[in-house]
């Protein structure tokens, strides 16, 4: 036998008794709620709207638009997430929120001054300095990609003090349907 086939047999036979690697299970949020235990510590493939708020973000499941209450919801975790072209994207979308307006508090003076000296002044538009607490620029629907995290307990331990008990570790974002919330069509 030539050193050639020796190393050919070395590198293929160890190879042909492996069992191919499973993929990500594709599901939905409601199967997931509906049998967490199922998903528990597995790869699944899910569509759903991504939410942001002040506390979490999570995947929700809509339906004609509205969020899908019956289903639940799923803390998302990023913290293991790949770089790929359509996740970082996804992520730029997901972390754009509405500007609220800056206050110019001296012209806002000024023109509360004039109009108490002259009724006849338009008074001033109310201006104020605030935070929005969700206003997202976008409404992203997508397909996630992690291992589903499952706890049994009332308050599951996952996200913001441990209000969720389903987590998704995402690890990639694909298909992305994105709205502007800004849109003309929107106002």
């Amino acid at each position: 036998m030539t050193p050639a086939a020796i190393i050919a047999m070395v590198l293929i036979i160890p190879a042909l008794g492996q069992a191919p690697t499973p993929g990500p299970v594709v599901t939905s949020i409601c199967s997931i709620a509906a049998h967490p235990s199922k998903f528990q510590s597995k790869s699944v493939r899910v569509r759903g709207t991504a939410v942001s708020g002040m506390e979490a973000s999570v995947l929700i499941d809509t339906k004609h638009g509205e969020w899908n209450k019956e289903c639940g919801q799923i803390n998302l975790d990023f913290g293991s997430s790949g770089r790929d072209e359509s996740t970082s994207r996804f992520v730029q979308f997901f972390t754009e929120q509405i500007s609220v307006p800056k206050c110019d508090n001296d012209e806002q003076t000024k023109q509360g001054m004039a109009h108490i000296l002259d009724p006849s002044v338009p008074a001033p538009t109310p201006c104020f300095s605030s935070i929005c607490v969700h206003c997202p620029r976008y409404s992203i629907a997508a397909t996630f990609t992690g291992k589903l995290r499952y706890s049994p307990r009332a308050r599951g331990g996952f996200g913001h003090l441990g209000m969720f008990n389903l987590q998704l570790d995402v690890a990639s974002v694909s298909n992305l349907d994105v709205t502007d919330e800004l849109a003309p069509s929107k106002r």
